[in-house]
């Protein structure tokens, strides 16, 4: 939207949007058919590393700009990469959870996707923060993929005992989201549910 708005401002400037729905190959193949309509420049998040930058690589050898948002390529090859510092938002989420509970407790940790960059970077700087506290324990770790559903499926299938969990970490607030249900579902205690992104509107994490 703000993409959107910004554009307006501007005479011969067109945006045209795919959403890939975090499927590399969908996506690889959206951007290569981007490329074929005559883009002048690519906007892109990858989904997965590994499997996306050879079309991204594709797009930056035609000598197209290319600025890679949140997630870099597995290459040097993008003009310009925009991003938060993910590392430091899981070591906040790390020291916040640890001050909350008082230095001691076990958390559920609900991850991000394999090969995600921002993925890797908040499990990094969270596990990081909660070394200094010894008696803070991560008791299961759950394999998301930035969505509620698979968040709420891993929560729902844990077999270790939910009321024993003291905190979440959602590496997002859909993960966070899909652990609430989860947890209602089980009838288990509601614990410290923490989120990261705070987006807005009718699902995001400010509300």
């Amino acid at each position: 939207a703000e993409m959107l708005t910004e554009a307006n401002f501007h005479e011969g400037v067109e945006l045209r949007f795919a959403a890939a729905n975090s499927n590399p190959e969908v996506q690889s193949k959206q951007i290569d058919s981007l490329v074929a309509s005559g883009i002048n420049l690519l906007i892109v998040t990858p989904n997965q590393l590994a499997s996306v930058s050879p079309a991204i690589d594709r797009v930056y050898d035609k000598g197209i700009p290319v600025i890679a948002f949140e997630r870099k390529t597995d290459s040097r090859k993008y003009t310009a990469f925009v991003s938060a510092d993910n590392y430091e938002m899981g070591h906040m989420m790390g020291e916040y959870i640890a001050s909350r509970l008082g230095g001691k407790g076990s958390i559920m940790e609900i991850q991000g996707p394999k090969g995600s960059k921002p993925a890797e970077d908040r499990y990094n700087g969270f596990h990081v923060a909660i070394a200094s506290y010894p008696e803070i324990k991560v008791v299961a770790e759950i394999q998301g993929d930035w969505t509620e559903d698979a968040a709420h499926e891993g929560v729902k299938n844990w077999e270790g005992d939910l009321n024993g969990i003291e905190a979440v970490f959602g590496h997002n607030d859909r993960s966070a989201l899909g652990a609430r249900k989860a947890f209602e579902e089980r009838g288990a205690r509601m614990p410290l549910l923490c989120g990261i992104d705070a987006l807005p509107g009718p699902d995001g994490g400010i509300r």
